[in-house]
């Protein structure tokens, strides 16, 4: 039962109605909007601290999210979902240990939850355990093929090269009736997965493209009034802040583009670290124009950020340089170069049709919104290469392009150059990448696990016949 006062209106309830139906077509800026009104009538209702929680996680505002979810399970401690909830927000921080306490505690109170074993599983997952997560999965799946468990087992079969022991459980679940939309789109990616491996790409695209589907669609972003707001003039007359950003590392380029394997190899040094996709940068720039950015709010914004890291991995003898791997960064290189001076950039670069494919191929939340198309998925490309060519020409930024298929081709002297870049010495370890336990929380989590390899290059040859769009829009750029 939500903790909520004695009298709740009509009008409440239908609010609270309205904000479902928001959540569930993805428009989460206006469900946080009506949300905290919400929350000023009733601040413990814990269903409407619930929805908020969820509704800030998909747009990036981790801190605020599990500070809301924190408090509605304090006041209701033995909700499973609000526990899982929660394990899903630290895992997204790396608090690792508070994520296997949060999704442990709701396997206690619920033996079997559904929700709960798939959390679980993929918190394991994230660390390496792959193995120990198959077997928890395998384990509750014998008791009752849940859609959620289904789901996970079918990307741990994937990733542990069992596709066989998956695939018709996935193909017979999918027949079922009574699955909530996100289930069923779950369960399609993860069949569209499986059958990639395993070579069945017509059937795979089939249920890529079912999957995508059923998203919502969402605006595209208005590359024209990003242009204008960062002019080398509007630029220039940003001041330089006062902070030290020597330790900073910013990965930036289109998702899928090999962000993550770059952050591996860099953290895998005995210098370094990451803090995965950090959404402090995007906090200190959205909504912002260039004219905000004074000496105060740079030197704000620096500080802020340097503490973050200070407080992430305080020992900063070991810890030299420390990779914040948030793709879209590219868009506020200027904002880093003035707030953070002394940070490094190290764009990643990957064939365009194999970019945009990998990305229709993986369910992401409303930050991308272009992923379910893919036209929208072309044109993003384009303007993606137009804002780093504004940043790298225009602005005059310093960034060390590195492309993905050189990197899996030729790794030695790729990853001396990106050591080099940051100012690290060669170390074996960053080779060796993959037998790092650092966690992983992004698409890549199941690549990352193994040693370099070129198949994903000219992967999207195996779809030629279904991806037109790409084709048309980006073919002229594959072979440069």
């Amino acid at each position: 039962m939500s903790q909520i006062g004695p009298s709740i209106t009509t009008a409440y309830q239908k609010m609270v109605g309205n904000c479902r139906n928001l959540l569930e077509s993805g428009q989460y800026d206006s469900a946080i909007a009506m949300l905290h009104e919400l929350r000023e009538q009733q601040p413990r209702d814990t269903a409407v601290l619930r929805m908020l929680g969820h509704a800030l996680m998909m747009i990036d505002f981790r801190d605020e999210a599990i500070r809301h979810l924190s408090f509605a399970s304090k006041l209701e401690p033995n909700n499973v979902d609000l526990l899982v909830d929660l394990c899903g927000a630290y895992r997204r921080i790396d608090q690792i240990g508070k994520a296997h306490q949060a999704v442990d505690k709701a396997l206690k109170v619920r033996p079997g939850f559904p929700r709960a074993v798939m959390a679980k599983a993929r918190l394991l997952q994230s660390h390496g355990n792959s193995e120990q997560a198959y077997e928890h999965v395998k384990a509750t799946l014998e008791a009752h093929k849940d859609p959620d468990v289904v789901a996970v087992f079918g990307q741990l079969c994937r990733e542990l090269k069992r596709q066989h022991e998956a695939i018709d459980i996935v193909r017979q679940t999918l027949e079922r009736a009574d699955m909530s939309r996100n289930q069923r789109q779950d369960l399609l990616f993860s069949l569209g997965h499986l059958l990639d491996s395993v070579g069945e790409y017509d059937e795979a695209f089939d249920c890529f493209a079912k999957g995508n589907g059923m998203s919502a669609e969402y605006p595209q972003f208005e590359y024209d009034k990003w242009e204008s707001n960062w002019t080398r003039e509007k630029y220039d007359a940003i001041p330089e802040s006062d902070i030290d950003g020597s330790r900073c590392v910013f990965i930036v380029g289109m998702p899928r583009s090999g962000t993550t394997l770059t952050e591996q190899i860099i953290a895998s040094h005995p210098n370094a670290n990451g803090i995965g996709e950090g959404d402090m940068i995007d906090k200190f720039t959205r909504n912002r124009k260039t004219g905000d950015f004074d000496k105060a709010y740079v030197n704000k914004a620096g500080e802020a950020y340097t503490e973050m890291l200070r407080n992430t991995f305080p020992d900063q003898k070991k810890h030299k340089r420390i990779c914040d791997k948030m793709p879209e960064n590219y868009y506020f290189a200027g904002f880093i170069s003035r707030a953070l001076p002394g940070s490094r950039i190290i764009h990643c670069k990957r064939n365009p049709i194999d970019t945009c494919l990998s990305i229709y191929f993986q369910r992401f939340g409303p930050r991308i919104v272009y992923a379910t198309d893919l036209s929208n998925c072309a044109q993003q490309y384009l303007s993606y290469l137009k804002a780093v060519d504004h940043v790298q020409d225009v602005l005059k930024i310093d960034m060390l392009d590195v492309q993905y298929e050189q990197t899996t081709s030729e790794p030695e002297p790729s990853i001396r150059r990106m050591l080099d870049h940051v100012g690290l010495p060669f170390d074996e370890a960053c080779m060796n990448f993959h037998k790092s336990k650092k966690s992983v929380h992004t698409a890549s989590v199941s690549q990352i696990r193994q040693p370099l390899y070129k198949t994903s290059a000219n992967r999207w040859k195996n779809y030629e016949k279904h991806i037109a769009p790409l084709i048309d829009k980006l073919g002229h750029l594959v072979d440069q």
